[in-house]
């Protein structure tokens, strides 16, 4: 996971910003946040989040 996050960074523009930076890894971050509460059975299907959506 580190080398894809380091391949990443290393192929963004050299004009991108800190700000731009700090985004892109507040996505990566989250990403891995899902895929980890995949794996731990924490998610859910898509028809139980159109349920919940519905609720809304």
């Amino acid at each position: 996971m580190k080398e894809m996050i380091l391949q990443m960074i290393q192929n963004l523009p050299y004009n991108v910003s800190d700000e731009e930076i700090a985004e892109i890894l507040l996505l990566i971050g989250s990403i891995i946040k899902g895929y980890k509460q995949a794996e731990d059975g924490a998610s859910i299907t898509t028809e139980q989040l159109l349920k919940e959506i519905a609720k809304w």
